[in-house]
């Protein structure tokens, strides 16, 4: 009896000391010659780190939740974490201002995402012996995605049907077609059940952010009927709209080969269009990135411009590219709504337009035209000149523009500053 109680005690000492080892290395000052290096992390970040590890043991009923006992996947994670720098250092200059930002910014990602590693952990450890020898040990394992990868095909998934229709009462069934359901879950819950085997953030056992979206607005889950792995989850108030492995989804042609999800979606579309208009008399349109670039792409410049308000002072539409061509509009001549605005003041329009119509002559409040960035732009009207209040015309980055007669006689008595 003594032989085992003093090898139990061993034990204890020898956990404790782990976790004090670990504690100190990395939130502990360093010291290197003469000087004092900062520590690597502090404890709030080291203690998420080590309770990710579902191998951890940690006290219950205990609000502080104290590490009993480090499981046996930490360092491999805290080693992950701190394999961020060298990731940084692929962007920026070691010590830079620019790759300290860097830094923060993959440290608060790995942070988000904690949860997913927790969850490969434990598929990694529950089925271990389905996965290749040679990496079976954690150490052998590369990276959080290599992870990923070696688990993917495995679930922890095991619910009950008690739990199954205990879930049920917790979300609402807002549409139920031939192809596919739309469901928003009311509770955590109802968000780990319904997005089982996804890799959403509001799906995970641990470390999860449904209370986080949720108190923002709806998230929706959407589900093909004929293949129940088959998953979506939109929220339109962080502007993120998910597939299944957590990776955006490209809307316009996910929603137009989809027609009943997009006819759905429609006023939930239009009503955040509206809300980035709520300034009213002023629209922006950051294309392809904003909500309202996103109702242009699924619903046609058409239905945007019927929706602009009657009286706008302020209009500017600015190209940023995007992924490759795919989000780029085809340039089009300036549409003859534009010119049916009578408190337009502003008109600003980026890699867009290839004509102006002879009617933008009808924007007698029109100060400040910007066509910048228009390579597909050829003329402007003589019209322009009869603009009583017009200021400025800037055609900077718009190569092709020629300027007629009546236009360049007021650009050279400075009754109109022309920006080439």
């Amino acid at each position: 009896m003594s032989l085992r109680f003093t090898n139990i005690l061993s034990r204890v000492i020898l956990e404790q000391s782990r976790e004090e080892v670990l504690l100190t290395k990395f939130t502990e000052p360093r010291k290197k010659k003469k000087k004092t290096l900062p520590a690597l992390m502090d404890k709030t970040t080291f203690y998420q780190l080590v309770k990710a590890d579902p191998t951890t043991r940690v006290a219950e009923d205990n609000d502080q939740t104290e590490v009993k006992k480090v499981g046996a996947y930490t360092q491999w994670i805290i080693k992950k974490y701190m394999e961020l720098q060298q990731e940084a250092d692929k962007e920026y200059a070691y010590g830079s201002p620019d790759w300290g930002v860097a830094l923060e910014r993959l440290q608060a990602t790995f942070m988000e995402d904690l949860y997913k590693v927790t969850e490969d952990l434990q598929k990694f450890n529950r089925f271990k012996s389905q996965i290749a020898k040679e990496k079976r040990d954690i150490n052998r394992v590369a990276s959080t995605d290599e992870l990923y990868e070696l688990t993917k095909q495995f679930s922890l998934e095991q619910a009950t049907t008690t739990k199954a229709e205990r879930v049920l009462q917790d979300a609402e069934l807002v549409y139920d077609g031939p192809n596919w359901e739309i469901l928003i879950p009311k509770s955590r819950e109802a968000s780990c059940h319904y997005g089982a085997n996804t890799r959403w953030c509001t799906a995970g056992s641990s470390n999860n952010y449904y209370d986080h979206y949720s108190k923002q607005g709806p998230l929706y889950i959407i589900t093909n009927k004929k293949d129940h792995t088959d998953k979506y989850q939109f929220h339109f108030e962080s502007n993120q709209f998910m597939d299944k492995e957590d990776r955006n989804v490209s809307l316009s042609p996910f929603l137009n080969e989809r027609p009943d999800l997009k006819i759905f979606f429609k006023e939930m579309f239009k009503r955040f269009l509206n809300k980035d208009q709520q300034h009213g008399k002023r629209v922006q349109v950051r294309y392809p990135n904003d909500n309202v670039s996103k109702y242009i792409g699924i619903y046609g410049f058409d239905e945007f411009m019927d929706s602009l308000p009657q009286d706008m002072i302020r209009f500017d539409f600015e190209s940023g590219g995007g992924y490759g061509n795919q989000d780029k509009l085809a340039s089009r001549p300036l549409p003859e709504k534009f010119t049916t605005f009578p408190d337009l003041q502003i008109l600003h329009i980026e890699g867009l337009v290839s004509e102006i119509p002879e009617s933008i002559s009808n924007l007698k409040k029109l100060k400040f035209l910007s066509l910048a960035k228009n390579p597909d732009l050829k003329s402007l009207p003589d019209s322009l000149a009869d603009l009583e209040n017009l200021e400025v015309i800037n055609i900077k980055d718009s190569p092709n523009v020629e300027i007629g007669p009546r236009l360049q006689e007021k650009d050279d008595n400075e009754e109109i500053i022309i920006i080439r």
